[in-house]
């Protein structure tokens, strides 16, 4: 038997630009790729059960999410100037379809970088347009990245209080 936990992963980097001493455009892709080929090739058992998991991941971008073409919180924006649980029957169907994707979720992984030794704005906005309550008492991991010695732990610390408390 198989249960399939419905996995949300929050990809913390809104940057897209190679930096002047070049390399990728976004490292976070790169962590992306390995937590996804991570959660796909699980094979973690239910305690003593035959049960199997295994991860639907559902990726929630940044840099989709509020695309001005066609992104679920382009309404908003990443100035969170209108959370979703502000708008009511006002919400657009696109956001209302993000929205119910984080609330059926049955765990969250969030992937962020270390922007000056913090969260990066657009991971702390699209967490935010949702509110607490979605998030409420459900397992959550954090996997952070930075050419520091520190690895991004001091995002990590910030993301758990504000995030997975």
């Amino acid at each position: 038997m198989s249960i399939t936990l419905k996995t949300v992963v929050f990809l913390g980097s809104a940057r897209n630009v190679i930096p002047p001493w070049g390399g990728d455009a976004r490292l976070g892709d790169r962590v992306v790729n390995w937590v996804k080929s991570v959660l796909a090739t699980r094979s973690g058992k239910l305690g003593d059960s035959d049960s199997r998991i295994t991860h639907d991941v559902h990726i929630v971008d940044p840099i989709e999410v509020f695309s001005k073409d066609d992104g679920a919180l382009s309404y908003s924006g990443g100035e969170l100037s209108a959370p979703t649980f502000f708008m009511g029957d006002k919400l657009p169907e696109k956001a209302k379809a993000l929205q119910e994707v984080v609330r059926s979720a049955d765990c969250y992984l969030i992937i962020s970088p270390e922007y000056n030794h913090s969260i990066p704005p657009a991971l702390s906005s699209v967490m935010g347009h949702f509110g607490g309550s979605l998030y409420k008492c459900k397992p959550s991991g954090i996997v952070t990245y930075s050419p520091s010695p520190f690895a991004g732990m001091r995002a990590a610390m910030a993301i758990q209080v504000s995030f997975c408390a």
